[in-house]
């Protein structure tokens, strides 16, 4: 950590390294809303805009007006490969904090000043939005926020070293994500996350669910964690019935622009529920019950129905 200047306490030096990459070529509505936020807290903004050589005029001006700074590369190794290559630009140099995010969510949908707030009283070396143990303990790593001391760590920096533009995904999601996880704790630093879950809840370490899709909107209507991934709502990886609620849910929780979301999404494709043994149990685990039970119990009522007959 940087020391002191001149006899006084320096202000903190926070930078952001944000990963994106659009098939179109274009930096999204969302995503200027999110850089926007991310300055409006204090942080220098570095996007790595990977698949672009240049980019557009529009893009260029409108980051300009947020204070971000564009870096143009190839389109490899994501988030990771992105991540490292502004390290290897130098773009962390001298920072105290550095905050590593990407374009894989809606929001926020709040204020983050007061969450920073929070956390930064908590004296954390290493902290996230999430932390998850599926596979091994991890910080999600669509937004993990890390110390400059953290970041120096060897452990760390050697996961910054690793050949992510040849890797597959899989690969990246192993050696980059669980493996940062697994580096934080073998420096033992001290780890937190703004939502984790209670160790009393053994059920859930069971089931080793994502709580980004299964309490996605508890999450949002707690001001917990204010964002939404893209991926539940374009994809629905484990098929949640209650994801196509996430209108009334954003709208109640924050003044977020609806449009952000139905114009980046692709319209949906219907798709067949699980089976309704899965359904009871996404209901016995999900924190989301308020809006969980008026999709799942009727759509078990129909199932069930069509069985006898």
């Amino acid at each position: 950590m940087s020391g002191q200047a001149g006899g006084g306490h320096h202000a903190p030096s926070r930078i952001c390294l944000f990963a994106h990459y659009d098939p179109s070529g274009r930096i999204a509505p969302h995503v200027l809303h999110y850089l926007g936020h991310l300055a409006s807290c204090g942080f220098a903004i570095h996007i790595a805009c990977s698949g672009l050589t240049q980019l557009d005029e529009r893009d260029r001006a409108a980051l300009a007006r947020i204070g971000a700074s564009a870096h143009p590369r190839e389109n490899a190794g994501l988030d990771f490969g992105a991540w490292q290559h502004l390290l290897r630009s130098g773009c962390a140099a001298g920072a105290d904090e550095i905050l590593l995010a990407n374009d894989s969510v809606f929001g926020p949908l709040g204020d983050l000043r007061p969450i920073f707030a929070t956390m930064r009283q908590r004296k954390l070396d290493a902290w996230g939005m999430v932390a998850s143990t599926e596979g091994v303990w991890h910080l999600q790593s669509w937004f993990v926020w890390l110390s400059a001391a953290a970041l120096a760590r060897p452990a760390v920096q050697r996961v910054f070293t690793q050949p992510f533009a040849d890797m597959d995904k899989p690969e990246i999601i192993l050696h980059g994500e669980l493996g940062l996880g697994v580096a934080l704790r073998a420096e033992k630093l001290a780890c937190g996350a703004r939502f984790e879950e209670p160790r009393r809840s053994r059920l859930r370490r069971l089931a080793r669910v994502n709580p980004m899709h299964l309490d996605w909107a508890s999450l949002i209507a707690t001001g917990t964690v204010p964002f939404v991934k893209i991926e539940l709502l374009r994809d629905n990886p484990i098929r949640i019935p209650w994801a196509d609620r996430w209108p009334s849910v954003i709208a109640r929780a924050s003044d977020y622009p609806l449009d952000f979301v139905r114009s980046h999404l692709p319209r949906a494709t219907p798709m067949l529920p699980p089976r309704w043994r899965t359904l009871l149990f996404y209901l016995l685990l999900t924190r989301d019950k308020r809006w969980a039970a008026g999709s799942v119990l009727p759509t078990v009522r129909r199932m069930l129905s069509r069985e006898r007959r």
